[in-house]
């Protein structure tokens, strides 16, 4: 089990790495220079990533969008299973272009947990394989 989600998450890792290369405007394909989508001046700020996050969350098709607030506990309260949360976070992973430590992703509970964490940037690491 652990393979397979392991596998699933270098995958999606890659996906977001090409994502995150061409967000940077670096050079993609055959040389050819794209443009950056977004600038210094675009970093969302703490209540925009909390918004982001939540948003994710209610579209995750295994959770009942009622019960999603900022606090709702994703296992206790959204009654997602580990794998749920796996997948939780490669989507995660994937919206916001980093990578989550899985030691780290175990103590994300709630959207603000969530959001703290990728606000605060110091343990968030834009993937750069």
């Amino acid at each position: 089990m652990n393979c397979i989600k392991n596998s699933i998450l270098r995958h999606l890792r890659l996906r977001a790495y090409v994502r995150a290369t061409v967000l940077a405007g670096e050079v993609c394909g055959e040389n050819f220079l794209i443009r950056p989508m977004c600038t210094a001046a675009a970093t969302p700020g703490p209540e925009q990533i909390l918004d982001r996050v939540v948003g994710l969350v209610k579209k995750f098709d295994r959770i009942d969008v009622s019960k999603v607030t900022e606090t709702a506990d994703f296992q206790k309260d959204l009654s997602l299973d580990s794998l749920d949360k796996v997948e939780l976070v490669m989507a995660l992973e994937q919206e916001f272009s980093l990578e989550i430590p899985e030691d780290v992703a175990d103590k994300l509970t709630c959207c603000a947990d969530v959001a703290r964490y990728i606000a605060s940037g110091t343990d968030a690491k834009t993937v750069e394989r």
